[in-house]
């Protein structure tokens, strides 16, 4: 109990903190960094051929039809404005 007393407010404070950890080198955080990525690209799962097309067809369906969208809208537009201007 004798040394209880000793202690300082400092000293007790200093006591309470963890030891400091020193930062790995830039070496082996970049190790470690490329052998989860290594791991990381094992978990990939590619689309099967079929999906590949399904998505490719339906990307471009969609790309027409807004593509049509536009179009027509513009024309009416076209004819708006013209009716007002004419």
């Amino acid at each position: 109990m004798a040394e209880q007393e000793k202690n300082t407010p400092a000293e007790k404070k200093q006591a309470d903190k963890p030891a400091k950890v020193k930062k790995p080198s830039i070496f082996a955080r970049m190790g470690k960094w490329f052998h989860e990525l290594k791991g990381e690209c094992k978990k990939i799962v590619w689309p099967t051929r079929k999906q590949t097309v399904n998505n490719t067809v339906v990307v471009l369906a969609t790309c027409v039809i807004i593509g049509v969208f536009i179009w027509v809208l513009d024309a009416v537009f076209q004819l708006g404005i013209s009716a007002l201007v004419g």
